[in-house]
């Protein structure tokens, strides 16, 4: 299968492109992460962003909130 028809064809099964559907998934593993209590650095490197600014980012742009918010909300119940 080609590289075309491939990302073609996962965009319609899924209805995104590859790289969306993999960034969602690490910002959902990103979530669990930080309600398990690792911090917020620690699940950016983990999850392999060399820079917290932009997992912070990209974090809010898909859950809605920055991660450290998100953190101190699940970890003070």
């Amino acid at each position: 299968m080609s590289e075309t028809k491939l990302k073609r064809s996962f965009n319609q099964v899924f209805g995104k492109c590859i790289f969306q559907y993999y960034q969602n998934f690490r910002m959902l593993e990103a979530a669990r992460l930080l309600r398990e209590g690792l911090s917020v650095s620690e699940v950016g490197y983990l999850l392999c962003f060399s820079n917290l600014g932009h997992f912070t980012k990209v974090f809010e742009q898909m859950i809605g909130i920055k991660p450290k918010r998100y953190s101190r909300l699940n970890n003070n119940q």
